[in-house]
């Protein structure tokens, strides 16, 4: 099973202090032991972030592989 590793950015709006209710997912892989950011997945905050990363997958002929998500 193939790892990817992940964080999630929400986004704050104009006036600096509220949530926008927008999120990246950035998704990694470590490859030689240095991390390489393979896609971004964006979404509302109320998406869980491992759906995203599955969307994006299914969306992009990965769907039949087996990833275990790791939130750093």
């Amino acid at each position: 099973m193939k790892k990817l590793y992940y964080t999630v950015d929400k986004e704050i709006s104009t006036d600096g202090e509220t949530l926008n209710g927008l999120k990246t997912v950035f998704v990694y892989e470590i490859i030689d032991n240095v991390p390489k950011r393979i896609f971004i997945a964006e979404g509302d905050n109320s998406d869980k972030s491992t759906d995203l990363i599955q969307n994006y997958l299914d969306d992009n002929g990965m769907g039949d592989d087996q990833f275990e998500f790791v939130e750093l």
